[in-house]
């Protein structure tokens, strides 16, 4: 059976479902995640900034059914968040795809940039769980 990356098949499941475009900041824990994208029929739309990627994919979503976009690990993360929580109250479907730091480094508990120095990787990332719809 051949391996098939996890980010192919998240871009070919995209692209099944009607997307054509991911939105998004490029930033180093994702690099070669964004490198999938055009592989993968899909275009790359860059925006200024996480906010605004949030709110171009909820604004995609509106418009074609399903958004996605994606950020990097720390505050470009925290940066998206005021937006997911716009698609997640008014039930939006938008994709976030978030490109951390390797696993290795994770389990090590290196201190890395975007981080709080700490060797905790798990900061912002407990912050998207608080973010309640009320019914």
């Amino acid at each position: 059976m051949s391996q098939v990356k996890v980010g192919d098949y998240l871009f070919q499941r995209l692209r099944q479902i009607g997307i054509k475009s991911i939105f998004g900041v490029p930033g180093d824990f994702e690099l070669a995640l964004l490198d999938l994208i055009p592989k993968n029929g899909l275009t790359m739309k860059s925006n200024p900034n996480e906010l605004v990627a949030s709110y171009a994919a909820d604004g995609y979503a509106r418009v074609k059914e399903y958004g996605a976009f994606v950020t990097t690990f720390g505050p470009g993360e925290l940066s998206a968040y005021c937006g997911m929580a716009g698609q997640y109250a008014e039930f939006v479907p938008v994709v976030h795809i978030v490109g951390y730091p390797p696993v290795t480094a994770q389990k090590a508990g290196l201190i890395m940039h975007h981080t709080l120095g700490n060797g905790k990787f798990e900061c912002v990332n407990m912050n998207g769980r608080l973010i309640e719809r009320v019914d």
